[in-house]
């Protein structure tokens, strides 16, 4: 029987590649942006506000790691769904958040091409952004389709070209810093009121939203009870302490004043003169590169979980669960994916779905964290033995501290971005309900 009848993928996921999935899903276009908002937004304190919420966040973090040692099949947030709340519910959470990850590649698509107009003007004019959009949208589709080990070497090469360029930036920053006066200046500012620090707490867990990647992908992942908690655990760690080092560097080179170009581009000049203007360009080109490919490889796999947990009935189901003979790859949903998204980058209505995106994956976070929970309470509720250890008491708190960092991110949702929501949810009930009843209708008629 071939591959394509098995819908069967192999594992080529290693520990280092699970974490540059984790890297790559995080570090993408914001970390450009961000160090001038947080810094107008919290001033001295911004880069600490990094390790504080940074530590919140880790309690989500710490939730998908447990459930991706309990649950290891391809699909993260939609195998998690269906084992704690069945097919509806699965079916709702893979459709929201497949709209939010197809949004954010449509997204960075323009933001790629917009760092890349900085050199190549062409790039963002009519003609030129549409015709680099279908080229991009080619490059993506191909490089997925023709092997999962091609697309990991390529996300190899993207993460050191994306990092080394930060690495230099501060080291030497901090080389040429004065940090007697930057001491002296941390030491004498004060914590800002709370509903300042709620603002630009709201930014921290926003730069944090992406390192679920590497769990979507766990059927492919080399020992994923091992591998993924400890990629999600450490890389998420690291980029907190990165985010960390980079804001600092920024708040005593640049300060609060509003720079002309994108904050890290800005700070670059400061730092290397034009040259490392562009070097950091070319990097945030890079960057979001990353973060488009390590997003292509783990949507894709969202479809195909879907359709092998027949959550996609019918020929459709069929046909999205199919893997390609020779390259292992599930390439009908690699493909339905690139074309979506890249539709929806050359037609701009990537803009309506990104105001719920955000939302989206919050409430798909807050779903597993619940799953977990329950999980957790069935399994104390068949143990041999109920010994609390200070452990296990910790292990049963950390979900409830991630589900109020959620809720806490939910309530801060704008209501358009709610309404926007709640339109998604009845689609996808509507497209659920409809699907279902064409198969069964189908199979009655042919019975």
């Amino acid at each position: 029987m071939s591959n394509v009848n098995k819908g069967l993928l192999t594992k080529g996921i290693g520990g280092i590649g699970a974490a540059l999935l984790v890297l790559n899903g995080l570090i993408g276009a914001g970390i450009f942006a961000l160090p001038a908002k947080m810094a107008a937004e919290l001033g001295a304190f911004s880069p600490y506000i990094f390790l504080i919420f940074g530590a919140l966040m880790l309690a989500i973090v710490w939730c998908f790691g447990q459930l991706a040692t309990l649950y290891q099949e391809t699909g993260g947030p939609v195998v998690y769904a269906q084992k704690g709340f069945g097919n509806a519910a699965a079916f709702q959470t893979g459709f929201i958040y497949y709209l939010a990850r197809a949004t954010a590649i449509a997204a960075n698509m323009h933001v790629l091409l917009l760092y890349a107009g900085y050199v190549w003007p062409e790039l963002n004019t009519g003609v030129g952004k549409s015709f680099a959009i279908i080229v991009l949208t080619t490059a993506l589709i191909v490089v997925n389709i023709i092997g999962l080990k091609a697309a990991m070497r390529s996300l190899d090469t993207i993460s050191v070209l994306k990092l080394l360029p930060f690495v230099m930036l501060i080291v030497a920053g901090y080389w040429q810093l004065d940090f007697s006066i930057a001491l002296t200046s941390t030491s004498a500012s004060i914590v800002p009121a709370f509903d300042t620090v709620s603002a630009g707490a709201l930014l921290t867990l926003y730069a944090f939203i992406g390192f679920e990647t590497v769990v979507v992908t766990s059927g492919e992942t080399n020992s994923p009870k091992k591998t993924i908690p400890r990629a999600l655990m450490l890389t998420v760690s690291g980029i907190a302490i990165f985010y960390f080092c980079v804001q600092w560097l920024y708040w005593h080179t640049v300060g609060p004043a509003k720079p002309d170009s994108a904050p890290l581009i800005a700070l670059a000049d400061m730092i290397f003169g034009e040259t490392g203007a562009l070097v950091m360009t070319l990097t945030a080109v890079v960057s979001v590169a990353g973060n488009l490919l390590a997003n292509m490889i783990s949507t894709s796999r969202l479809t195909f979980s879907m359709a092998q947990q027949s959550l996609i009935p019918g020929q459709l189901g069929d046909a999205l669960g199919k893997v390609h003979t020779t390259y292992s790859t599930p390439f009908i949903s690699v493909f339905v994916l690139g074309v979506f998204a890249g539709a929806m980058a050359l037609s701009g209505s990537f803009v309506w779905l990104a105001i719920s995106s955000v939302l989206a994956r919050l409430v798909v976070y807050a779903i597993c964290v619940v799953v977990l929970i329950k999980a957790q309470r069935h399994s104390a509720q068949h143990a041999t033995h109920a010994f609390a250890s200070p452990v296990n008491l910790l292990k049963r708190l950390i979900p409830f501290v991630a589900l109020a960092v959620c809720a806490w991110s939910i309530a801060q949702s704008s209501t358009h971005a709610w309404l926007f929501l709640l339109g998604e949810l009845a689609v996808g009930a509507l497209l659920y309900f409809a699907l279902f009843h064409f198969t069964l209708g189908n199979k009655i008629s042919k019975g």
